[in-house]
């Protein structure tokens, strides 16, 4: 099924929703074997464009629905996206068939209401932070390793626990029991000064970012920092997968529970992006070059469209095999070719990016299998 057939699924959703425009926006979450760039994205500020086509096109009716679906990504990236929406509707609702997650959620606070089925799926919006301060990965000695905001907190309120069974909400404005200087000391030494700012400085940029958004649409201050408070601290883990009926609990009437029939047509909806970009199947490298040391390949990683324009996140290159010698081993090519396959030689893989971004959907076409 290709957008010309995805369409009328997207007209049924409205057909439901009388005098509202959907624009669908999935971060496809495909995995392949070796990880290959472009068929899982990231929630990222480089779609604005793209939404802001899409939306001046569908500017014609009363609202805008944006279905949504993302693992997650950069938080920077929701207030300008979440703005933009606003231009065009400053009430806007999000319609979630399954996963919105991290920064999924956080959009969700600046919308006038989210719809729900019993599959949906929101998260803690605790990040994850990186940077050129945090520890190095022993598993990739390039790459730092990045630091849930989280595991920092739970680390002071464990020692301070151990210690005198003192809570961490008891600590907030008293001193620290001498005890507990050199353990927290400890997690200076192996972990950066500058890399536990960051962490600080990102809660903080998180907790702010969550209030305005829910200002956007006001209700008591006090119930502002309880939302705000119950999706940073407690659940405790970032993969902790709140359902529809904790989300009412924690956002009150913004929540809406789809009806059986609207929780149809959005999961016949993603149903369809589903089979179309194979998300459900694991991608294998080696069905791809099937024997071949070189193979073109086009993936597709995200999609945003509506009834009346279309754009994909296209990942283009070339993929090859070639020789891996082992390190005893010299063999003689041309210069800018690759080492040729060598029977009973172990082989690697290189992957080259030709191009990667955002194109209008003119001549829709599937994703390589």
């Amino acid at each position: 099924m290709n957008y010309e057939g995805r369409k009328p699924l997207l007209q049924k959703v409205e057909e439901l929703r009388p005098g509202r425009r959907l624009v669908c926006f999935l971060n496809f979450d495909r995995q392949s074997e070796p990880a290959l760039p472009g068929l899982s994205t990231h929630f990222q500020a480089d779609v604005k464009e793209a939404l802001f086509r899409v939306l001046k096109e569908s500017d014609s009716l009363e609202g805008i629905d944006l279905l949504l679906y993302t693992r997650g990504g950069d938080t920077n990236a929701v207030w300008p996206l979440v703005s933009l929406v606003r231009e065009f509707d400053p009430d806007f609702e999000v319609l979630v068939p399954f996963r919105c997650h991290s920064s999924g959620t956080l959009v969700v606070l600046g919308a006038n209401r989210v719809i729900l089925t019993n599959l949906s799926e929101l998260s803690p919006i605790d990040p994850s932070t990186g940077n050129q301060f945090n520890p190095r990965d022993p598993a990739n000695p390039t790459s730092g390793m990045a630091i849930s905001v989280e595991d920092v907190r739970a680390y002071r309120s464990f020692i301070l626990e151990q210690l005198d069974g003192t809570r961490e909400d008891e600590t907030e404005s008293s001193s620290l029991p001498v005890q507990a200087v050199p353990l927290l000391q400890r997690l200076t030494t192996e972990v950066h000064p500058l890399a536990l700012g960051n962490v600080n400085r990102v809660l903080q940029q998180i907790k702010q970012l969550a209030v305005n958004l829910l200002n956007l649409h006001p209700i008591d201050g006090e119930g502002v920092q309880q939302i705000v408070k119950a999706l940073t601290t407690q659940f405790f883990s970032h993969l902790h997968m709140i359902n529809r009926h904790e989300a009412k609990e924690i956002l009150g009437d913004r929540v809406e529970f789809a009806s059986r029939e609207l929780s149809d047509a959005l999961d016949h909806v993603l149903r369809a992006y589903e089979d179309q970009f194979n998300l459900r199947r694991k991608f294998y490298l080696a069905n791809l070059l099937n024997g071949n040391t070189e193979f073109p390949f086009r993936f597709v990683g995200a999609v945003l469209e509506s009834t009346v324009r279309s754009y994909l996140f296209e990942t283009a290159g070339v993929v090859r095999q070639v020789a891996k010698p082992p390190a005893n081993v010299q063999i003689q090519v041309p210069v800018g070719q690759p080492i040729p396959l060598v029977p009973g030689m172990p082989r690697e893989t290189q992957v080259e990016v030709k191009s990667q971004g955002w194109v209008h959907n003119k001549q829709p076409q599937g994703v390589t299998k």
